[in-house]
């Protein structure tokens, strides 16, 4: 793994915060909707920017196992986000389908 310079940590470091930021900013949106879409898709965000976080701290701290962990984690977003969107496709045509 390549050596992480002061100056490249503070760059990453920095990063971090504003990751951190974001994910405030989907967790707020999650929890406001105002619709099931609008939950889910901040959901997957907040799942992709936690994968790009560990990733970063995987650098930093000179920890290859935690990539392993973010590959896992990411799958698992998969999965959840693919069953979600099952759920809420199946949920509209039931509503769609009551209103005829």
């Amino acid at each position: 793994m390549a050596v992480c310079t002061p100056l490249l940590e503070g760059i990453l470091v920095g990063l971090l915060c504003v990751l951190t930021g974001v994910m405030l900013a989907c967790l707020v949106r999650a929890v406001r909707g105002p619709r099931y879409t609008h939950r889910l898709t901040a959901l997957n965000l907040i799942c992709t920017v936690v994968v790009l976080m560990v990733c970063i701290l995987s650098y930093v701290l000179g920890a290859s196992y935690l990539v392993d962990v973010a590959i896992l984690y990411g799958l698992l977003n998969l999965l959840a986000v693919a069953v979600l969107s099952r759920i809420s496709v199946r949920r509209h045509r039931e509503k769609r389908g009551k209103r005829s």
